[in-house]
């Protein structure tokens, strides 16, 4: 992670995909694919190392409209901005709307795994996900980097992430190890959501599953990579007829951030 993670001073969990291995022993470019949590907080600072060291071109936002009109993005004006949301409305554990995060997390106790099956799954987000998916290896890399994110830069741009580098050649061990390295970020905000929610009088299961909605945990990838294989032969047919994404596509995106 330490040679991927890029340091902002507002932007949270950001890294580079680039110098991941492929099972055929290329590697993933690097500079050119990024994944962070939200931009609300860039700092003008921040846009400049954006602008200037990654020559961003294109920020993909995996936001609901609410979480979007409540954090705008503050990316750099010359890169390319493209809403594409994974779920049309809120979904406790997995959105971030404000004010309510741990009031709905902490009532409904959601199930992480269910939830990304259900990202994995559902036709409307398999359509969501896909078109975002599309959106990364249509970029014209030339033009410079795009990065993708959600708000916490865990769940629905992780899994964009596992979707890209399981193109990529990328394999499952691997994509876990990038998933997990959110926890470097994060495991000290959920535990201060955790304490919190013990200060405020509610019980150790609500107060955990406020926690475990901020964590990158293994079994919810795991039931994710599960919900496909149970539905498709393997990752490439996934990619094709769950993504809908076109072989032309996928081929020209490897060919063009493989080295």
């Amino acid at each position: 992670m330490d040679s991927r993670k890029i340091d902002f001073q507002g932007i949270q969990n950001a890294r580079d995909l680039g110098g991941l291995p492929t099972a055929d022993g290329r590697k993933i470019a690097p500079g050119l694919l990024l994944r962070s949590a939200n931009l609300a907080e860039a700092t003008s600072a921040d846009r400049t190392i954006l602008r200037e060291k990654w020559r961003l071109a294109k920020v993909i936002d995996l936001r609901t409209k609410t979480e979007r009109g409540q954090r705008p993005d503050a990316a750099p004006e010359d890169a390319a901005y493209l809403p594409i949301p994974v779920f049309d409305g809120p979904v406790p554990g997995i959105s971030h709307e404000k004010n309510t995060d741990a009031e709905q997390i902490g009532a409904i106790v959601p199930n992480m795994e269910h939830l990304y099956r259900m990202m994995v799954t559902l036709e409307p987000c398999r359509r969501n996900l896909g078109k975002a998916v599309r959106c990364v290896m249509e970029h014209d890399f030339a033009a410079g980097s795009v990065l993708w994110h959600c708000t916490e830069g865990k769940d629905r741009c992780g899994l964009l992430a596992v979707m890209l580098l399981s193109a990529l050649g990328v394999d499952r061990r691997q994509i876990m190890e990038d998933y997990l390295l959110t926890n470097d970020v994060n495991e000290s905000k959920a535990e201060m959501y955790y304490r919190g929610m013990l200060a405020a009088g509610k019980s150790e299961s609500e107060a955990a599953a406020v926690r475990n909605a901020f964590l990158a945990k293994a079994s919810y990838l795991d039931e994710a990579f599960a919900a496909i294989d149970e539905r498709y032969p393997d990752m490439d047919t996934y990619l094709r007829e769950g993504l809908y994404l076109p072989p032309a596509t996928i081929a020209k995106f490897c060919k063009n951030v493989l080295i």
